[in-house]
């Protein structure tokens, strides 16, 4: 075993210095404005005015992070934080770029905490692993957690993806473990995990719904079902309340300490007007001023806000159209997409060799019970896949892959163990042989293509598509896809592009002396921070034409347009990009930022 933990460890620093590399470049994501000013409001102030739609954790950590830099705080005299109700995205955007702070030493900083969560996702990844199937699996599971180029891009940035990852993780670990063994050790473990995952994402929140049905399943894999089934229920029940109670209570208190009661219930007001259900709202808005309620009246505030979002949508770009409400098929196909297709190898593998086992066997209906109970790790895995997938595809918001992180960890498990399983029922039998030797070749094959896939799309590992994304779409002609390939005609916003690549944008603008340029930016990090006065505003639809650009800049001149802004403003009549289709990019950024250069003489 100490042989299979030193490998761990050489993966993890691996991954991790990859992590840090490949992001020390990066501007500031969308979500990242909000996130790291919130943060940096709740360490400095105490105050929980703003970013009320996702819990603390990660905010808190890279808000920390920023205190012994000695920022000019200038960004609390706003309006942003004096008056305006939630004024989260200017107040960041202020602090970061506005107020005389380092904005390149002041995000990388925030950034690095994050690892944390990856870290520590990566040990359990590998211990649950290790645990129920050996250590070659646990190394297996590791290694494809750890250089998912999806994983390595959400693990660096100041979001609430991979925290939820985490704490999906952690949560269930404890509670499988204390279901199997009731100590009051393992209760406060599990009431600890699961109190932690509900200050990372609120997603987390389904917890509830998962835990429960776990503990009726193994309520009912024991004699005396009726009264086991209560039972267990009762303490599912007690587990939730424990970790609100011990953990989400007292860090909410904390984060509200300083913020002034008549404020607090003023934006829970404001932020809950067009709640549809008063039901849910009112208790809400009725206790965010009440001394002892009002810390759980912000986390119900945050709760409700999300949910809110999810039901009204967003406007998204998806296999060449735009609209605001869900496709049943978006989290499927991005999925398949975003994942390298050696990932899919091991998928097929594992599913045969689970094929191959039921049709073997003579199942019995009986035997369903007893099943649970010898493998209830993975019937707690494959239930929150279940249940997560089904509220994904529920959901009315298709805005990244990035949403399915919380089903990563327990993927790469299942699938790891699948494939050790194999190797071990093979060795048994003498004439095995020659299907071991190619078994291995085939594995190490797909691991090596695997990592190669890893290093392909380094340092840009947000914008990476396997090779089913360079297939030319059938809503756009072949030379349209031949000048620019790539994953942004099938899928854009944070699967690609998030505003991550302005720093860079700005590098090659000044490297290669270009006094103007014109930009249409996905993204609030400030580009006057990084590009000075070398940048003009533009829109979609301001040029038909590139004789109408050269109207106005006669000698020619340089347009730069965020993937996003390209493809979601494809299908609008005289507010597109269309144009430049037909023409070969200056210069790609990073994968999301298209420049052209645009000549009198072509």
């Amino acid at each position: 075993m100490p042989r299979f933990n030193i490998v761990a460890i050489i993966i993890i620093v691996s991954a991790v210095v990859l992590a840090v590399d490949s992001v020390w470049n990066d501007s500031p994501i969308v979500d990242e404005i909000p996130h790291i000013g919130a943060g940096y409001s709740y360490a400095v102030k105490g105050d929980y005015r703003l970013n009320p739609e996702h819990p603390p954790l990660a905010k808190d950590l890279a808000g920390l992070a920023l205190l012994p830099l000695n920022l000019n705080q200038a960004a609390f005299q706003t309006q942003f934080w004096t008056q305006d109700i939630n004024g989260q995205w200017n107040f960041g955007r202020n602090l970061i770029f506005n107020s005389g702070n380092d904005a390149v030493k002041l995000v990388r900083a925030a950034k690095m905490p994050m690892l944390l969560f990856f870290v520590l996702a990566a040990i359990l990844v590998f211990y649950w692993a290790s645990k129920l199937y050996g250590g070659k699996a646990g190394i297996l599971a590791l290694f494809l957690f750890s250089f998912s180029p999806t994983v390595i891009a959400h693990s660096r940035f100041v979001t609430t993806d991979t925290p939820a990852l985490f704490g999906i993780l952690f949560a269930s670990y404890f509670f499988v473990g204390f279901l199997k063994n009731k100590t009051k050790a393992n209760f406060l473990l599990a009431a600890a995990a699961f109190g932690t995952a509900q200050l990372t994402k609120f997603s987390a929140f389904l917890l509830v719904p998962f835990f429960v049905i776990l503990a009726m399943a193994w309520a009912l894999t024991e004699k005396e079902k009726i009264l086991n089934l209560a039972k267990h229920i009762f303490l599912a029940a007690a587990v939730f309340m424990a970790g609100f109670g011990l953990i989400v209570w007292p860090v909410y208190a904390l984060h509200t300490r300083n913020y002034p009661p008549e404020k607090q219930k003023y934006d829970t007001t404001n932020h809950l007007l067009s709640y549809g259900n008063r039901s849910f709202a009112a208790p809400v808005v009725w206790a965010s001023d009440k001394p002892f309620l009002r810390p759980l009246a912000q986390y119900g505030l945050g709760l409700l806000m999300v949910a809110q979002r999810s039901i009204g949508g967003n406007d998204t770009y998806f296999l060449g159209e735009v609209r605001n409400v869900a496709w049943k098929k978006y989290f499927p196909i991005v999925y398949f997409m975003k994942e390298p297709l050696p990932f899919w190898g091991f998928v097929i593998i594992a599913v045969t060799a689970i094929i191959a086992k039921v049709k073997n066997r003579k199942l019995k209906i009986e035997s369903a019970g007893y099943w649970i109970k010898n493998h209830f790790d993975e019937f707690a895995m494959i239930l929150w896949l279940a249940i997560y997938w089904y509220s994904s595809l529920r959901a009315n918001l298709n805005i990244g892959v990035r949403h399915l992180l919380p089903i990563y960890g327990f993927v790469y498990i299942l699938v790891a163990g699948q494939i050790i399983k194999i190797v071990q029922s093979r060795k048994l039998k003498v004439e095995s042989k020659k299907f071991l030797y190619t078994f291995y070749f085939t594995l190490f094959t797909l691991l090596g293509w695997y990592l190669v896939e890893n290093i392909r799309v380094y340092p840009y590992y947000l914008t990476y598509f396997n090779q089913v994304a360079l297939l030319r779409p059938s809503w756009a002609s072949e030379g349209q896809v031949g000048h620019i390939p790539g994953g942004h005609w099938y899928v854009v916003d944070s699967n690609i592009d998030w505003g991550q690549d302005l720093k860079r944008l700005g590098d090659w603008v000044n490297k290669n002396n270009i006094s103007k340029i014109n930009f249409d930016y996905f993204g609030w990090a400030d580009p006057y921070y990084y590009l000075k006065d070398k940048y003009v505003w533009m829109s979609a639809g301001k040029y038909k034409s590139a004789e109408d650009f050269l109207k106005e800049y006669p000698d020619g001149g340089h347009i730069a347009v965020s993937a996003t802004f390209f493809m979601g403003t494809i299908n609008k009549p005289d507010q597109n990009y269309i144009w430049l289709l037909g023409r070969k990019p200056a210069a790609i950024i990073g994968n999301s930022i298209f420049v052209w250069k645009i000549n009198p003489s072509l």
